[in-house]
């Protein structure tokens, strides 16, 4: 019983890292962040869809997920360009993922701050580029985790963007994964935090589907950009930030909106209520279920009325007409 529980929970793991894997390869300009560690600072790159005609009012920044890259927001940027030009997205590559510039960095993590960091750095970027339009977050899968931490990890009293697009967040560990096995990883992760685990060896060769068509092993042997191997410091991160996000929701003090795919494997419909439940009432939110979805929906075979319905709550937000 206890091995079947730890496979299930290492299962969910694995896949919801192999999350956003796709098969095109990535182009990107480069971005000096002064901040980070080292005396001349580190680059990463990203790739832009800016109308040529048409100053943006609100700029979208995209955090991929694990194994994925900036180009994951092609559909994304391409439907905006055309229906809503005035919108702008930015997407850059996620530090330790497989378009890390560093390449022996790729597949770890020292710690989840630098996500933040890199994250707080891209965005001062995108404002001094566009000084008079709203900034709005947009993570996805592992990406949402990352803008949601970022968000609780600002300094008090200053609101780092303003609004979050949380796409397939995961915001509690499913009920068939016993309370203790998280935390058998953080030992794990704390004892040997440099050592690699590739994530056939974490799944035991399980698949789960990802979209219609397609299952995250087979995503994951057409993605030019996949990191054989991973930490289990930066596994164990993301099982922390998985587990920290209920009590960030509580923190959020701009409008919000939530995608979720109703046949998501890694949360339900009502994992997702119960976290936007924890918003504030007084921070508007819209929540968006997909029943026919699953957890990429960026890649959904009805991806484009999803992007219709963040087309509209991005118009609502530059009007000032999202309510609680």
């Amino acid at each position: 019983m206890i091995r079947r529980s730890k496979r299930e929970f290492l299962t969910a793991l694995s896949a919801s890292l192999a999350a956003l894997a796709v098969s095109c390869a990535p182009e990107y300009t480069m971005v000096l962040n002064p901040s980070a560690a080292g005396a001349k600072g580190e680059t990463f790159g990203y790739r832009k869809w800016i109308s040529e005609t048409v100053e943006p009012d609100v700029v979208l920044i995209g955090i991929h997920g694990f194994c994925g890259a900036s180009i994951d927001y092609t559909n994304l940027g391409n439907h905006l360009l055309k229906h809503q030009p005035r919108t702008g997205l930015y997407a850059y590559e996620v530090r330790g993922q497989g378009s890390d510039p560093i390449h022996e960095r790729r597949g770890d993590i020292g710690s989840p701050g630098d996500w933040y960091r890199d994250l707080f750095a891209f965005t001062l970027l995108v404002r001094e580029r566009h000084p008079d339009a709203k900034v709005v977050w947009f993570g996805e899968s592992m990406g949402a985790l990352i803008a949601t931490h970022a968000w609780c990890e600002a300094p008090q009293g200053e609101a780092p963007c303003d609004a979050l697009v949380l796409s397939s967040p995961i915001v509690r560990f499913r009920d068939d994964i016993p309370a203790w096995t998280p935390g058998l990883v953080q030992v794990a992760a704390t004892t040997l935090p440099l050592a690699r685990i590739s994530l056939d060896a974490l799944s035991g060769g399980q698949n789960v589907q990802m979209t219609q068509t397609s299952v995250h092993s087979e995503q994951v042997k057409k993605n030019p950009y996949h990191v054989e191997q991973h930490t289990l410091r930066l596994i164990g991160a993301l099982t922390r930030l998985i587990d920290g996000m209920n009590d960030c929701a509580a923190r959020f003090q701009k409008p919000v909106l939530v995608l979720h795919g109703g046949r998501d494997y890694f949360n339900n419909d009502s994992d997702l209520r119960g976290f936007v439940a924890r918003i504030p009432a007084t921070t508007p939110v819209t929540y968006r279920n997909y029943p026919s979805a699953y957890h990429l929906l960026m890649y959904d075979e009805k991806r484009e009325a999803i992007f219709r319905d963040v087309c509209r709550w991005v118009d609502r937000l530059r009007r000032g007409r999202l309510e609680n």
